[in-house]
């Protein structure tokens, strides 16, 4: 596939005596910004609302199409188009092309993209720092891809889908590809999987991910037919059909929710002990550690007030351990500092709420009654 060929649609005409760069730029600025939005504005009144009887369709977000060939690249990285400049690190290897469409279905904004060739990376700097920990599905139309996630290959034939776990790592190699992407919540693909963390890097092969691409390719050309109001049951099926994937290239049985979060819970407590002294370990880092939800997090320590109340007091009972050797005293400060607490005054005044003594009368009376 010839770049010229991948990015067709709307295009920019130049105003007279303009030079060619500012008008681009005006153009796929002002695209932009109303596909971003998802604001489809009536012709002849673009501040008036959309009636109720209002047909679905695509908005046209960005085509390098009518842009100087040496300037597609630049102009598409700059303008950041659906976040994709922040969240991923990006190499053409051919001349430039990309055109991309956004589709919004209410309860669910699903984008249709084609691109030239390219090296796509997502960088642990960027997934920490952009705190973004959504699920991407990318269901590939046209175009093999090379993705390497968590150590491991996996190659995407046309036809396929690609899951990918937003707040950790990955990089790709793409052809050049026409596909179809939407982002969904943590929390919503916990609802729809029992299991999450396997779900990083996992590549549908074709035979299963069938009905979910014929579904997509059959809405690209049909939405404009279909009433607005339809867009959360249209939402509904293509959730549905993602599930029904899914499962079938895992061959999933139905599984025991109750052993998995068991399972999960024991994960969690082991992944807090062993960073119980690091000032680093906050529900974000749990939450991409173990590839789960907050709201999980919170779930699965729900009896001993969450998560932040459990590492409290675990940090605690390890301070009230040192206290309890004899000559274990040391400084509160030295304390303090070892289990993650920001300050000696502030783990002293959580020392009193708990045990209802400082640290050093805590220290003395177990030093002086061993068997206390």
């Amino acid at each position: 596939m010839h770049a010229a060929s991948l990015a067709k649609g709307a295009r920019t005409a130049t105003p007279a005596g303009a030079s060619p760069r500012p008008a681009w730029r005006r153009g796929c600025t002002a695209i932009m910004s109303s596909a971003m939005r998802g604001a489809v504005k009536s012709a002849s009144d673009p501040q008036a609302p959309l009636p109720p009887s209002a047909r679905l369709g695509w908005v046209r977000a960005f085509d390098t199409a009518a842009l100087p060939a040496n300037e597609r690249y630049e102009v598409w990285r700059d303008g950041d188009v659906a976040n994709l400049s922040t969240r991923y690190e990006t190499t053409p290897e051919e001349p430039f092309a990309a055109a991309m469409d956004w589709l919004d279905l209410g309860t669910l904004g699903i984008g249709h993209a084609v691109f030239t060739s390219q090296q796509w990376e997502r960088t642990r700097q960027k997934a920490a720092r952009d705190d973004n920990d959504d699920f991407v599905i990318s269901v590939r139309h046209a175009g093999a891809a090379i993705f390497e996630m968590d150590g491991r290959e996996a190659i995407a034939p046309t036809g396929s889908i690609v899951i990918a776990d937003m707040a950790r790592p990955k990089h790709h190699y793409s052809e050049a590809s026409i596909s179809t992407g939407m982002a969904l919540k943590r929390a919503d693909v916990e609802r729809l999987f029992p299991s999450t963390r396997a779900l990083h890097g996992h590549v549908v092969a074709p035979e299963h991910a069938a009905l979910l691409v014929s579904h997509l390719a059959l809405l690209r050309g049909q939405a404009e037919h279909m009433p607005a109001a339809s867009g959360p049951m249209l939402a509904q099926t293509i959730l549905d059909l993602l599930s029904v994937s899914v499962a079938a290239s895992f061959a999933e049985r139905p599984v025991d929710r109750d052993r998995h979060e068991r399972a999960l819970r024991v994960q969690l407590r082991d992944e807090i002990e062993r960073n119980l002294g690091s000032p680093s370990l906050t529900v974000a880092r749990l939450s991409r550690s173990l590839g789960v939800s907050r709201s999980t997090l919170y779930r699965l320590l729900q009896d001993e007030g969450g998560v932040q109340a459990y590492v409290r007091t675990r940090r605690l009972e390890k301070v009230a351990e040192a206290l309890r050797r004899e000559g274990g005293r040391g400084t509160i400060a030295a304390l303090a500092e070892r289990w993650g607490f920001c300050d000696a005054a502030y783990l002293g005044r959580a020392f009193r709420e708990t045990y209802g003594m400082t640290p050093g009368d805590y220290h003395a009376m177990h030093v002086a009654h061993p068997r206390l």
